[in-house]
């Protein structure tokens, strides 16, 4: 699917998953939940905990096996779009192992697999010939759907439809703007910003340029960069030429006061020391559908990106050229 279609059936992704996934759930009281993903497979955990959904602690497990269990009955949930990605497929086995339950979040693959041979509650992301990170609120509905119906996590039922509509309505809008901020940014390592409330918004907007628009890119949150980060910039122009940063501040209304000053200051002091400097205020009503907002925008503006770089905005060759070559060196987990 051209990625355009991809940006603008966001809701579909939404409306789908929740239908398909009405159903699954996996039995039992737990204490603990591990999602083990890499990449866009690992995302959802991550905007599962931005929005404090889950009734008991969420660790994003990012390595290979499982990390330190600290509660009694912890759920362990693989997740992997392909079903192949091996930090993915070594957590299952490491569970399996050890005796704890499992529940999976797949498109297919080797995990889907072992799902059907062990019994084991699947959560599909139904959406063939995509990239893992184009599809994470399919992979985020399904999770919370099967979350909640296990008990472990609110019912956001009500949210995820109503930002499936805000969706449909505001993504066409969001092109143009992207479209701008793309050819402001052409050029340029582009660091993005925005409060500890959307770190989520930060971090994916960062992760779609790196892997749309196969370009560098970074990101921070407020206060924090003001304690380390911004001291890096300060003589940016006797190190590298000060015009190769874009600096993107995410702006909510509702940030706290002093975060809004602080954003104010350091676009100040930013400009002083030759950096450019963007800003863009999110819309919506609630946390969800403020960070849906501004996962479009970065969608759109790496789409873009892309376009001007004259590359392919889907595939990701550097990613499956060094797993053929990890393949080579180290054989794979069977």
């Amino acid at each position: 699917m051209p990625m355009r279609n991809v940006i603008l059936n966001q809701a579909e992704q939404i409306t789908h998953s929740l239908a398909i996934n009405k159903d699954v759930r996996v039995e039992g009281k737990f204490d603990q939940i591990v999602l083990a993903g890499m990449g866009g497979s690992g995302h959802p955990g991550d905007l599962i905990n931005s929005l404090r959904l889950t009734k008991a602690p969420l660790t994003v497990h990012r390595n290979y096996g499982l990390p330190k269990i600290y509660g009694k009955k912890p759920l362990i949930i693989p997740s992997s779009y392909s079903g192949n990605t091996e930090e993915a497929l070594s957590a299952y086995q490491e569970a399996q192992n050890e005796g704890y339950t499992l529940m999976v979040n797949t498109a297919g693959g080797t995990l889907a697999e072992w799902c059907q041979r062990d019994g084991t509650p699947l959560v599909k992301i139904d959406f063939p010939g995509m990239q893992p990170r184009h599809t994470l609120l399919a992979s985020f509905t399904g999770l919370a759907a099967a979350l909640q119906n296990s008990g472990l996590a609110e019912d956001i039922t009500a949210d995820l439809t109503r930002v499936a509509d805000v969706l449909e309505k505001d993504l066409p809008g969001l092109e143009e703007p992207s479209q701008e901020l793309a050819q402001k940014i052409a050029g340029t390592v582009p660091i993005i910003t925005a409060s500890q409330t959307l770190a989520f918004a930060a971090q994916n907007f960062k992760i779609q340029i790196n892997e749309n628009s196969k370009t560098p890119a970074f990101w921070n949150t407020f206060p924090e960069l003001n304690h380390n980060e911004m001291v890096g910039f300060s003589q940016i122009a006797k190190v590298l030429p000060n015009d190769k940063f874009h600096v993107l501040i995410i702006r909510d209304n509702d940030d706290h006061p002093r975060v809004k000053a602080r954003m104010d200051v350091t676009a100040e002091l930013y400009a002083q020391w030759g950096l450019a400097v963007s800003n863009h205020t999110v819309t919506g009503q609630t946390l969800f559908e403020k960070i849906a907002h501004a996962v479009g925008l970065g969608m759109w503006t790496s789409y873009y990106l892309a376009l001007a770089y004259k590359v392919d905005p889907m595939p990701v060759a550097g990613v499956e050229n060094f797993k053929a070559r990890l393949k080579e060196v180290a054989g794979e987990i069977r």
